[in-house]
C-alpha cells in the first residue's frame, strides 16, 4: 500500500520543505509554500514495477550500449536547426517559451468590448483583471465570448494609424494579423482597398440599469446640455419639455424656463427649490454649536485640534457657507463623536453644487465641452431597452432623418466630438446597425471647422432604427419614409461578401460548372459575368446557398462578420503597446475589428511530417478544426501531421504510446493535467510531474518532444523553476526592437551551445 506524506512545495521555484516556512530557504519568496500530500510508494512496489526483463529497469555495462540511429532529426530550417545545435536529438525534451504578443500590438487606445458587462475599455484595463473578449470562430464565422489568459505589455514600439472606409480606426504595431477574405495578413502587407473582417453585429448589452431621468440626463448634456457652472438644456422639441420636469422631480429640483425672441428654443436650467441651501446652512451650524456645548471648547481651540481654518469654521457656524464631507469628519474626529451628529446628509445640500451636477461628475461629465465630451462608462454597461433610450434622445436632439432627392434614405449624427462619434457608432453596432463615421472638414465665420457625423443608410435600415430606437419630429421625412416599399435585395455597395478565384471555383464544382444564367435562375437571382471582378451582395450569396446547399456559401452569407474596406494606412511614431492571449480561437474583437493574437512550432511540425515522419501536435488550447483552419491560413497540408485536442495528460501519453509518432509537441505544459496529481493544471505539481512524465517516455521511446510553455509578464517561462532543470533545452522566442521578426534564443542546450540566434521573419 502506498504510504503518505505531506510536504510544502514552493510556487516560485518548486522545492520541497518538510515543513512550512514563511520565506523559501531556495528561492527567498516569501509566503509561497504551498501544503501537499504526497503518495509513496513501497519498496515492494517499486520491486513489481521494475520487473526483471525491461532494459529499462536493470544496469547494463556502457559498452554494451547501442548508439545505433542516433542522428540529429532536420527540424523548420537552417534557423531552427543551428539554435538546437545541429537539429533535433531522439529523445529530447525541448521546453520552448514565447510571448504569443510578440510583434502583433495595439496601442492604448484600443478599446476592448466586454461580452459579460457591456463595458466597452481601453486594453490596458486587461492588465488588472482578465476579462472575457469577443473572439471570431474560423469555421463558422461566429463571434463568442472566450477567456483571456494573459495580458502583454510590449513596450514602445512603431506603430501605424489603420482607417477604415466605414471610419473605424486602430493604432498597432506593422506585424499586427487582421483578417482578409484570403486568411490572415499582417496591416504593413495590405494597401487601400483590401478587404478586413469587422463584426457585422455586437449584440451584448450590460446588466447595469439606471433610473430613466438618469439615462435621459446623460443623452441631453451629451446633446444640447451644459455640465459648467449651471446644469441645463437647450432644445425646441416640445417632447423635451416633459423629460425636463421628470428629471428635474428624480434630482428634487426643479427647473426655470428661459426663451429667446425669434427663436423657437427654450432653455431649461435644473436649480434648488428657494431656500433648501441656506436651510441645509443652518442644520449644519445649528449641530456645530450643540457640539461646542457639549464640548466645552473654545472654536479656536476646535479649529486647531481639527486642523482645519478657524475663519472658516466661523463661516461656518454662521449658516453661510458648509465644510467638506473631509472638513466634517476631521471635526467630528476632533471632537470624539460620530460623524451624524455634525448632520452629514445636509452638507450635499448645503453645497454650490445641486445633485444633479453631482451626478454628472460621478460619471465624468461635469465640466466637459462640445469637443471633449464622451459616452460615459455607465452607459455601455445598461440593457438594451435603456441603452435604445440613451440613442433615442440623443438621435432626437443632435440627429436627423432624410430622404435626398435620389430617394437615398438615411439616418444621420453630428458632433465636434470625434471620440463621442466612435461611441455612438459603436453602440449602434450593439443593435446590428452597420454605419459610417465621415469627417466633414468646413469653415464657419471664416474659421476652420470639424464636425463627425455618422451615417445610417438604406430604407430597410433607417425603418429598423426607427422601429427598435425611434426618433421624436421629422415628422415630413418619416411620412415619406411610411410610402417606401423595402427593396427586394440589399445593396452591393456596402455589405457585401468579397469574390475570387476561390469563390467562383466553388461555385464551379458546386453547380458542375453549368453557366451562371442556369445557376441566377435556380437561385432567383442575377448573376452575370461582370461580377467576376466585383463582390456579391450577403442576400444574393444566401439565395445561392438556398439553392445549391454548401456550408461554405452559408457561413460567408450569414456570418458575423462583415467586409469593410482599409482607407488608408499611415505611420503614427512610437508607442507603448499592448496584446492579448486568447486560447482557442487566438483572436479578437478590439476598436471593433477583428484582430490576431500565434506560434511556429505547427508549421515546424508539419515540416517534420512532411520531410522525417509522423508527428503529433497535441492541444489543450485549440480545437482540430481551429489548427486545420491555421495550418490552411500558412498553406500547410502534411500527409502525416496529427493533431489531438486535450487537456488530460494520461489521454495525451496514451495517444503518444499508441500512435508512436517521430515527433510530440504539447501545447501547453500549463493547460494539461494529470489525473492522479491533485491539485489544478498549471499547480507547481502538475507541470513539474507533468514533465517528468513526458521525459520519461520520451527517454524511453526516443521520441522528441516539444513542450509550450506560458511566458509571465517579467518574460519568464510561468511555473516552477525545476521545469526548466527537467528538460533538455530550453527556447526563448523574442521579438526584436522593430518586431518585424521573431528570435529563437536557447538559454539551456544539453547537446549544444546556447551562444546561436536563429532569425524568422514574421509571417
Amino acid at each position: 500500500m502506498a504510504k503518505t506524506r505531506t510536504i510544502f512545495v514552493c510556487q516560485q521555484c518548486g522545492s520541497q520543505q518538510s515543513r512550512w516556512m514563511g520565506k523559501c530557504p531556495d528561492c527567498g519568496t516569501w509566503d509561497s509554500l504551498v501544503e501537499q500530500v504526497e503518495q509513496r510508494a513501497t519498496a515492494s512496489v517499486r520491486a513489481r514495477n521494475n520487473a526483471p526483463g525491461d532494459a529499462t529497469s536493470r544496469a547494463v555495462p556502457l559498452r554494451d550500449v547501442s548508439v545505433g540511429g542516433f542522428e540529429r532529426l532536420p527540424v523548420l530550417g537552417s534557423e531552427f536547426q543551428r539554435v538546437l545545435g545541429g537539429g533535433l536529438v531522439p529523445g529530447s525534451l525541448v521546453l520552448i517559451g514565447g510571448d504569443p504578443g510578440i510583434g502583433k500590438c495595439l496601442s492604448a487606445s484600443s478599446r476592448v468590448l466586454d461580452p459579460v458587462s457591456g463595458a466597452f475599455l481601453s486594453i490596458t484595463e486587461w492588465a488588472k483583471e482578465a476579462r472575457p473578449v469577443l473572439s471570431l470562430n474560423e469555421a463558422t464565422y461566429r463571434l463568442g465570448a472566450q477567456q483571456v489568459s494573459a495580458f502583454h505589455d510590449q513596450g514602445v514600439q512603431p506603430v501605424v494609424d489603420v482607417t477604415t472606409r466605414l471610419g473605424r480606426t486602430l493604432r498597432c504595431t506593422p506585424s499586427h494579423p487582421v483578417l482578409t477574405p484570403e486568411g490572415w495578413h499582417v496591416v504593413g502587407e495590405l494597401l487601400p482597398g483590401a478587404r478586413i473582417a469587422t463584426p457585422h453585429a455586437l449584440p451584448y448589452f450590460g446588466n447595469e440599469p439606471m433610473a430613466e431621468a438618469e439615462v435621459k440626463l446623460i443623452a441631453y448634456t451629451l446633446s444640447d446640455g451644459s455640465a459648467h457652472d449651471s446644469v441645463g438644456i437647450t432644445n425646441a422639441l416640445p417632447e423635451v419639455e416633459q423629460d425636463v420636469e421628470s428629471i428635474a422631480a428624480h434630482f428634487d429640483m426643479s427647473v426655470r424656463t428661459y426663451t429667446k425672441v425669434n427663436n423657437r428654443a427654450k432653455q431649461y436650467r435644473f436649480v434648488l427649490p428657494a431656500g433648501e441651501r441656506n436651510k441645509a446652512r443652518a442644520d449644519i451650524a445649528a449641530a456645530l454649536g450643540r457640539v461646542q456645548d457639549n464640548l466645552g471648547w473654545s472654536w479656536a481651540s476646535w479649529a486647531r485640534a481639527a486642523n482645519v481654518d478657524a475663519a472658516m469654521l466661523y463661516v461656518w457656524r454662521r449658516g453661510e457657507a458648509a465644510p467638506s464631507d473631509e472638513e466634517l469628519q476631521r471635526l467630528a474626529s476632533a471632537a470624539e463623536i460620530p460623524l451624524d451628529e455634525l448632520a452629514p446628509a445636509a452638507r450635499e445640500r448645503a453645497q454650490m453644487t445641486n445633485p444633479a451636477a453631482r451626478f454628472l461628475e460621478r460619471v465624468g461629465l461635469r465640466g466637459t465641452t462640445a469637443a471633449t465630451k464622451t459616452v460615459p462608462d455607465v452607459v455601455f454597461r445598461l440593457p438594451r431597452a435603456q441603452m435604445a433610450l440613451f440613442l433615442k434622445v440623443l438621435f432626437s436632439c443632435d440627429g436627423s432623418v432624410f430622404v435626398n432627392e435620389h430617394g437615398l434614405a438615411g439616418i444621420s449624427y453630428s458632433t465636434i466630438s470625434k471620440r463621442l462619434a466612435e461611441d455612438v457608432q459603436h453602440l449602434l453596432l450593439r443593435f446590428g446597425f452597420v454605419s459610417r463615421l465621415r469627417t466633414k472638414h468646413q469653415r464657419v465665420n471664416n474659421e476652420p471647422y470639424t464636425a463627425y457625423e455618422i451615417q445610417l443608410l438604406g430604407v430597410q435600415e433607417v425603418k429598423r432604427f426607427l422601429a427598435e430606437i425611434g426618433i421624436w419630429g421629422r415628422d415630413k421625412a418619416k411620412a415619406r419614409l411610411a410610402q417606401m416599399s423595402l427593396p427586394e435585395l440589399s445593396s452591393t455597395q456596402f455589405d457585401t461578401v468579397p469574390t475570387g478565384s476561390a469563390f467562383w471555383d466553388h461555385l464551379h464544382d458546386l453547380t458542375g460548372g453549368i453557366s451562371l444564367r442556369l445557376v441566377s435562375h435556380q437561385a432567383g437571382v442575377t448573376i452575370r459575368n461582370r461580377r467576376h471582378e466585383r463582390p456579391l451582395c450577403r442576400s444574393t450569396v444566401a439565395a445561392i446557398a438556398d439553392a445549391y446547399p454548401s456550408q461554405h456559401l452559408d457561413k460567408l452569407a450569414r456570418s458575423d462578420v462583415y467586409w469593410d474596406e482599409i482607407a488608408s494606412i499611415l505611420p503614427a511614431g512610437e508607442e507603448r503597446v499592448y496584446d492579448l492571449t486568447v486560447p482557442g480561437a487566438a483572436n479578437f474583437v478590439a476598436n471593433d475589428l477583428i484582430l490576431h493574437n500565434s506560434t511556429i512550432l505547427l508549421e515546424a511540425a508539419a515540416k517534420f511530417a512532411d520531410t522525417v515522419g509522423p508527428a503529433l501536435y497535441i492541444s489543450a488550447e485549440e480545437s482540430a478544426q481551429q489548427l486545420k483552419l491555421r495550418a490552411s491560413r500558412l498553406g500547410l497540408d502534411p500527409e502525416h501531421l496529427m493533431v489531438y485536442s486535450e487537456t488530460s495528460l494520461d489521454l495525451a501519453l496514451a495517444q503518444i504510446n499508441e500512435l508512436r509518432p517521430r515527433l510530440v509537441i504539447v501545447d501547453s505544459i500549463q493547460t494539461v493535467y494529470l489525473e492522479d496529481v491533485n491539485s489544478a493544471a498549471g499547480s507547481v505539481s502538475q507541470v513539474r510531474e507533468g514533465a517528468l512524465r513526458l521525459l520519461r517516455l520520451a527517454k524511453e521511446t526516443g521520441i522528441p518532444m516539444f513542450l509550450v510553455g506560458h511566458v509571465t509578464k517579467e518574460g519568464a517561462i510561468a511555473g516552477p523553476r525545476v521545469l526548466e532543470h527537467i528538460v533538455d533545452a530550453v527556447l526563448y522566442l523574442e521579438g526584436d526592437r522593430f518586431h518585424q521578426y521573431r528570435l529563437l534564443r536557447g538559454v539551456k542546450n544539453r547537446f549544444g551551445s546556447t551562444n546561436e540566434v536563429g532569425v524568422f521573419e514574421m509571417t
